[in-house]
C-alpha cells in the first residue's frame, strides 16, 4: 500500500539542551557485525563543537562520549508523534518502546535507561518515553537513542528516518535534568579494577580537598553516594581506599564506619564517577560539611549495617 509521509509537524526524538540540538550520529545503512547486517535506523547524540568541547564532563571513550559526540545523563527520549504504546519493556538492548501512529507508521526507540510509559498508553507528540542510556550488548555502553521508523507497522519495512528527522521541529529544555544536585561538579570515571588510576587522580597525592562519589543505580541513573575530605594532604589515599574492595575483609565489613569519619564503604570502580576539589586543609573541612548538606549523599546518612555481626 501507498503510505502518506509522516507529518512534518512531528517532533525530533531528543530535546535540544539550551542552544544545542541533537543530530544523527550514525545513520541508516551503516555496517554492523563486520558488514553482515546494516543499521536499520538512526542513532542520535549531541555533536561536539570542537575537539575539547564537553570532554571534561563527557570524556571520549566513556559511556557518555565518543570522539565527536556526547550524551548527558537523564536526557529524555520523546515520542515523535501521537499514537498508542504497543511495547514498553526492558530488553537485552535496553529499555524499548514502540508507538503505533496513524497512516501505517510505527516508531521504535531503544537503549533507554528507564521507561516513563506503559503498554497501551496513548501519548502525544513530544511526550517523554524514558531516559536515554546505552546498549548493554555494546562493550562501550555508549549512550545514545536508536530510532527506527517502520512502514505498515512492520520492521521488515523499516525506512530511513533521516529525511524526516531533518524536518521535524526540536523541543528545547534548558539543560539535561539532573537527579542529583551539584551540577557544577565535574565527574570523571576512575577506571576499572586493576587499572592504573588516571593522571588526574595520581595528581592528588600530597594535597588536601574534598571528593564526591556517585554511582549508577539499577536504572542507570547517577546517585551521589559519598562525600569525603582530607585536610592532612592525603587526598589520594583517602579517595582511593573506597575502591580497595579487599578492605571488606580486613578488619571491618562492608557498611561499617571505620577510622574516624572515613567509612569502610567501598565501591566498584567501573560503576562510579568522582568529582574532586583541591583546597587547603581547613577549607576542606568546611566544604565537606557544605556538600553533605547540599548533596545529601546516600552513604554519609545511611551506610551502617542494621546489626553489628558480633
Amino acid at each position: 500500500p501507498v503510505l502518506r509521509e509522516p507529518p512534518t509537524s512531528w517532533v525530533f526524538p531528543v530535546p535540544a539542551l539550551g542552544d544545542r540540538r541533537a543530530e544523527v550520529s550514525d545513520g541508516w545503512g551503516s555496517p554492523r557485525d563486520g558488514g553482515k547486517r546494516k543499521h536499520l535506523g538512526a542513532d542520535v547524540m549531541f555533536r561536539r563543537r570542537h575537539a575539547l568541547d564537553q570532554t571534561a564532563l563527557y570524556p571520549p571513550g566513556t559511556p557518555h562520549g565518543s570522539l565527536h559526540y556526547f550524551m548527558p545523563d537523564n536526557v529524555p527520549a520523546l515520542a515523535i508523534g501521537p499514537g498508542l504504546v504497543t511495547q514498553a519493556r526492558h530488553t537485552p538492548r535496553g529499555g524499548t518502546v514502540t508507538i503505533r501512529h496513524a497512516d501505517g507508521w510505527t516508531s521504535y526507540y531503544t537503549h533507554l535507561a528507564s521507561l516513563a510509559v506503559e503498554l497501551g498508553q496513548a501519548v502525544a507528540a513530544g511526550e517523554p518515553l524514558g531516559t536515554i542510556g546505552g546498549d548493554p550488548t555494546d562493550p562501550r555502553h555508549l549512550m545514545h537513542l536508536h530510532l527506527e521508523l517502520w512502514a505498515d507497522h512492520l520492521r521488515s519495512r523499516a525506512v530511513d528516518p533521516g529525511p524526516w528527522l531533518r524536518r521535524w521541529r526540536h523541543r528545547t529544555i534548558e539543560r539535561a535534568p539532573h537527579r542529583n544536585r551539584g551540577a557544577a561538579l565535574t565527574y570523571r570515571p576512575v577506571g576499572a579494577r586493576g587499572d592504573r588510576y588516571p593522571d588526574w587522580v595520581q595528581a592528588l597525592r600530597g594535597k588536601s580537598g574534598v571528593y564526591v562519589i556517585r554511582e549508577r543505580d539499577a536504572a542507570g541513573d547517577p546517585i551521589v553516594v559519598y562525600v569525603g575530605e582530607s585536610h592532612t594532604d592525603n587526598l589520594y589515599e583517602t579517595l582511593t581506599r573506597h575502591f580497595q574492595e579487599w578492605r571488606r575483609y580486613k578488619g571491618f565489613w562492608r557498611g561499617q564506619y571505620a577510622e574516624g569519619h572515613d567509612p569502610g564503604l567501598t565501591y566498584r570502580r567501573d560503576r562510579v564517577e568522582v568529582a574532586v576539589r583541591v583546597m587547603s586543609g581547613p577549607a576542606a573541612l568546611d566544604e565537606e560539611a557544605r556538600l553533605i548538606r547540599r548533596l545529601r549523599p546516600r552513604d554519609n546518612l545511611i551506610g551502617q549495617p542494621e546489626e553489628v555481626p558480633f
